[in-house]
C-alpha cells in the first residue's frame, strides 16, 4: 500500500511494475483501484502501472468534498506532480476515462496516450441508469433486479475474488459520494472536448453494456484516423478487463506498444465491430 498527501488529504495508490513507460489506472463510479489490478499484472511486464483511489473511495480519504469530474482532474493532476512524473499514459474506466479526456484537455503535454474504457462521453446517455437519489437501487439493496445487481450475476470472470472486492468497495460508499459523482457525470458532455484532444485515444467498449452504450463510439471523430480509435469487444460487458480479459489485455498492450495509435484487429473481431471502428 501506498500513500501521499493532497491538500492534506489523504490519496492511496498502489504501484505494480518497476520499469516501463508509466501507466495510470483510473476507476469508475463504482468500486475502487482493486479491480484494474490484474490487468496492470498483465501490464507490468513492459510498463510501470499506478492505481488511485479517487477521493470518497477505496482507501483515500471520504471527508467532504466536491467529488467532481473537475475535482478528480485536479486531484489527477496533482498526483502526477507528488510522485514526480514528467509524462504518463492513462487509462480510465467510465469516470475514470471522463477524468481522463479532461486531464488531457487541460495539459496535453503531460500525456501520451489515453485508452477510455465503457467512457460515457455524452453523460445524459446513461440517465436512464445513473440518476440522482438512486443509490440504493444500483446498489440492488432494494430490489433484486437492480442494474447493478444484475451486471454482477451475469460476469463470468476469471477473478471471482475481484467481484467480491467491487461489491463492497460499492457497499462502503457513502451515498452523498454516489449522488455527486452521479450529478457530475449526468453534466458532462465531452464531445465538444472530443473535437480539441490533441493526445491520442483508444475507445473500448463492451457489446454487452448495459450502462454505456457501445453507440458512444460513433461520436468519436473518424476524419483524425491516426488519432482518435474506437473498438467494441464482442460479448464483453461493463467490465472487459474482468470478463473479457485476453481480448482486453491484447488490445491495450498492443496499444501502449505501438508508435502511433493504431490497433491492429483481429480477424475474429472485425466482422463483429467495423461498424464502430476509426482506424
Amino acid at each position: 500500500m501506498s500513500a501521499t498527501y493532497i491538500n492534506n488529504r489523504l490519496l492511496h495508490f498502489e504501484v505494480v511494475g518497476r520499469r516501463g513507460p508509466p501507466v495510470i489506472f483510473l476507476h469508475s463510479w463504482l468500486g475502487s483501484w482493486r479491480y484494474w489490478l490484474p490487468t496492470m499484472e498483465h501490464l507490468s511486464e513492459r510498463n510501470r502501472t499506478y492505481a488511485l483511489d479517487f477521493w470518497g473511495f477505496g482507501e483515500s480519504d471520504r471527508r467532504d468534498g466536491a467529488f467532481s469530474i473537475d475535482e478528480y482532474v485536479e486531484l489527477l493532476l496533482q498526483f502526477i506532480d507528488s510522485i514526480g512524473l514528467s509524462q504518463a499514459s492513462l487509462v480510465g474506466h467510465g469516470l475514470g476515462g471522463m477524468v481522463a479526456v479532461r486531464a488531457a484537455l487541460a495539459q496535453p503535454a503531460r500525456f501520451t496516450k489515453i485508452a477510455a474504457v465503457n467512457t460515457p462521453f455524452h453523460g445524459q446517455q446513461i440517465q436512464h441508469v445513473l440518476k440522482q437519489g438512486t443509490f440504493a437501487r444500483i446498489l440492488g439493496r432494494q430490489s433484486p433486479a437492480s442494474v447493478w445487481t444484475r451486471l454482477i450475476r451475469q460476469l463470468n470472470v476469471d477473478y471471482p475474488q475481484i467481484l467480491n472486492e467491487i461489491i463492497e468497495d460499492t457497499e462502503s460508499l457513502a451515498e452523498t459520494v454516489v449522488q455527486r459523482v452521479i450529478h457530475s457525470v449526468l453534466e458532462c458532455d465531452l464531445r465538444p472536448d472530443l473535437e480539441q484532444l490533441e493526445v491520442p485515444l483508444l475507445a473500448i467498449f463492451g457489446e454487452k453494456d448495459a450502462i454505456v452504450s457501445p453507440e458512444q463510439a460513433q461520436l468519436l471523430r473518424d476524419e483524425q484516423e491516426a488519432f482518435q480509435q474506437a473498438i467494441v469487444l464482442p460479448r464483453a460487458n461493463h467490465f472487459p478487463f474482468l470478463d473479457q480479459s485476453n481480448i482486453f489485455n491484447r488490445a491495450l498492450t498492443d496499444y501502449h506498444a505501438s508508435q502511433g495509435t493504431h490497433v491492429e484487429i483481429k480477424t475474429e473481431w472485425r466482422r463483429r465491430v467495423s461498424q464502430f471502428e476509426y482506424i
